[in-house]
């Protein structure tokens, strides 16, 4: 909202910038998902003399590699990776700022995720909750001042970004306590199991973010105006996934708690609990937003066109509900199972097969527009859902 008073050019570019982080953010969200996985089994298995320590430190060597050279690749590919997606003029300019600062230190993000995941599998899931929510309201306080007192447009809201996760890093890792990497971390062996198994999740996370960010081109293709109104429908329906995410990283922790034990009933019965309360938070605010879609859009721009893109978003946004919600759950039952490759598979499968290819036939070939794009992803999330749930009820049939 504070960018949309930029311009829309802005928004387009802070948009094309933050689909790149979300690509790098899938990534440590994989890292921090595996981390928890493993990090609940150590626990559960009473091995904390043993593991936890070199687990701890070995996932903080591997998140800050990773954070170091996307951070390099942030700085150095700017310009011809936001070319590459469709930037060009103003908004390629505003988005290299962007991406140039916020990714360049995306390593913050990264430990900020993976310190999260450390107490979300001993149970503390309150203290990373405090450690966002205050992120994001001094990144809020901070792209004001930036933006509206000291005018720095585009770099001011990037600059709000790092700050926050600066800080809200250094809170999370004095909260960690006893299970803080030690500060010669990097001499640490990484862990065979992580990497194993965070290459699948990796790569499944990597395959949704890539997806997306071909689906920009093609959403591109179809003007400006809506290109900016699809990014702020995606912004507007942010709030009815950040449950269903949520509720996957609970579902990982809890499967693999059950997986631990061989409890194959726990599992049924988690399964079914986070994916019904994932399902009822999502259609409540995915309802709630439908029905104030004309007014929330007000608040980002005035244009015709771009509000009927936004509208767009938003209503397909909702009609997916039980579908978002029983592909991510699904996934998240096999990561905690210890089976990350299924997920990947499915996923390289839904995306290219379906959200893309079907996308760009319908909304190009078809000119269906930006309908013809959240359709297919629609169907693609629908596949997931019953490709997943079959083979997981299947791999119950065998000794976890």
């Amino acid at each position: 909202m504070i960018v949309a008073h930029l311009s829309l050019s802005a928004v387009a570019a802070v948009s094309l910038a933050n689909n790149l982080i979300t690509v790098y953010q899938a990534i440590f969200i994989a890292l921090g998902t595996i981390v928890s996985s493993l990090f609940a089994k150590v626990l559960i298995a009473k091995k904390v003399e043993e593991n936890p320590k070199r687990l701890i430190n070995s996932a903080t060597k591997l998140t800050f590699l990773i954070g170091l050279a996307l951070g390099v690749v942030s700085v150095v590919g700017a310009r011809p990776i936001l070319y590459l997606l469709g930037a060009r003029q103003q908004v390629l300019e505003l988005s290299i700022i962007y991406l140039s600062l916020v990714g360049g230190l995306i390593v913050l993000l990264a430990l900020m995720t993976t310190f999260g995941a450390f107490l979300r599998a001993d149970g503390n899931t309150k203290t990373p909750m405090w450690a966002s929510f205050f992120a994001s309201l001094l990144n809020l306080i901070l792209s004001i001042v930036f933006i509206f007192v000291f005018h720095l447009g585009v770099l001011g809201t990037a600059l709000g970004a790092v700050i926050a996760r600066f800080i809200g890093t250094l809170f999370l890792y004095y909260k960690l306590k006893d299970k803080r990497p030690d500060l010669q971390f990097y001499k640490e062996k990484l862990d065979h199991q992580l990497i194993k198994l965070s290459l699948p999740a990796t790569g499944e996370r990597l395959s949704m973010r890539l997806g997306d960010l071909l689906i920009m081109m093609i959403i591109v293709r179809l003007g400006e105006r809506v290109f900016a109104g699809n990014a702020i429908g995606e912004s507007i329906t942010q709030f009815n996934y950040m449950p269903v995410f949520g509720m996957a990283t609970v579902t990982v922790i809890l499967v693999a708690q059950a997986a631990a034990e061989n409890s194959i009933e726990n599992v049924k019965a988690y399964i079914k609990k986070t994916y019904w309360l994932a399902t009822i938070m999502m259609f409540v605010i995915g309802l709630a937003l439908l029905l104030t879609a004309n007014i929330l859009n007000q608040f980002f721009t005035t244009d015709r066109i771009a509000m009927n893109a936004s509208n767009t978003v938003i209503l397909f946004s909702f009609l997916a509900t039980f579908f978002v919600t029983g592909a991510t759950t699904y996934t998240a039952a096999f990561q905690g199972i210890g089976n990350t490759k299924l997920p990947f598979y499915a996923t390289m499968l839904g995306m290219f097969g379906i959200r893309l290819l079907l996308g760009a036939f319908l909304a190009l070939g078809l000119k269906l527009g930006l309908e013809g794009v959240w359709l297919a992803v629609l169907l693609d999330n629908l596949f997931r859902f019953i490709f997943l749930k079959i083979k997981f009820n299947r791999s119950l049939t065998i000794k976890i």
